[in-house]
């Protein structure tokens, strides 16, 4: 008998789901303790599905699509949504950017220049507040410094105030990190937002690609690695460039209540057996 198509797209899930799987059982956790948890996305989820379907939204219509218990259900929406707080990592992240590229804030060679922690254009306290309305710029600030992504600089004489400098070329927490796993979460999660969109037929095809070459040589993986990075580094820069532009452009405006993400990834390892 044939596979339905609910069977081939649990068959692509649980693919996709076997590095995850590995990740959690590296940091302990179970899978009743992931399948309890899971069942809450899938409550969360259940909502949208049916909006797209113009179907009603009631305990019996989530029980009926999720399988879980209308029990379950009601008491889940009972509790209701509360508002996720700011991310203040995603700010922190975005004023890292800025600051790496904004012509603004870098010199004559691209570089980041030293700001003065407080004043009017061209401070530290103008970039914050230019990236983010929901964190405030001192914060934002500490967190970097946490980080050691910025650090204070020794005033020069005759420069009034604090100033700060960048300090990494690029924003890499440390391997295991609550940032590392928030930038896997948020990367790999619109990442598949993004396949799953071009699964479902509906509207616009989204940017989803990649290249696969196997039996491949050590010193090739290199090579095509090195590579990458520096494809990587000049594209980078120009999405960057100009999704500064347009954000601020955009800023306050009628209808600018869309957010994109743009990414590139390298993997290696060895061919998959036969």
């Amino acid at each position: 008998m044939s596979e339905s198509r609910a069977d081939l797209s649990l068959a692509a899930a649980l693919r996709v789901m076997a590095p995850l799987v590995e990740l959690l059982l590296r940091e302990g956790v179970t899978y009743p303790r992931f399948a309890n948890a899971l069942k809450k996305t899938f409550l969360e989820s259940a909502a949208g599905v049916l909006e797209t379907a113009s179907a009603r939204v009631n305990d019996s219509s989530v029980s009926t699509l999720t399988g879980i218990h209308r029990k379950d259900v009601r008491e889940w929406r009972s509790v209701g949504q509360p508002r996720p707080p700011a991310k203040t990592f995603g700010a922190v992240m975005e004023v890292f950017t800025r600051w790496a590229n904004d012509p603004d804030y870098c010199d004559d060679q691209g570089r980041p220049r030293v700001l003065d922690r407080t004043g009017g254009p061209g401070s530290f306290e103008a970039l914050a507040a230019a990236t983010s309305v929901d964190v405030h710029p001192h914060t934002l600030l500490r967190e970097l410094i946490r980080l050691g992504v910025a650090r204070p600089v020794e005033t020069s004489p005759g420069v009034n105030g604090e100033q700060v400098s960048l300090c990494l070329d690029a924003f890499v927490p440390s391997p295991g990190s609550a940032e590392m796993l928030q930038l896997f979460s948020d990367n790999v999660g619109d990442h598949l937002a993004a396949a799953t969109h071009n699964l479902s037929g509906s509207g616009q095809p989204m940017l989803e690609q990649s290249i696969f070459a196997d039996q491949l040589s050590p010193e090739s993986v290199a090579a095509l690695n090195a590579l990458t990075r520096r494809i990587w580094t000049k594209a980078f820069h120009d999405i960057v460039r100009d999704a500064t532009k347009l954000s601020d452009a955009d800023k306050g405006q009628t209808g600018a209540d869309q957010r994109m993400r743009v990414g590139m990834y390298f993997y290696h390892g060895p061919d998959a057996k036969p």
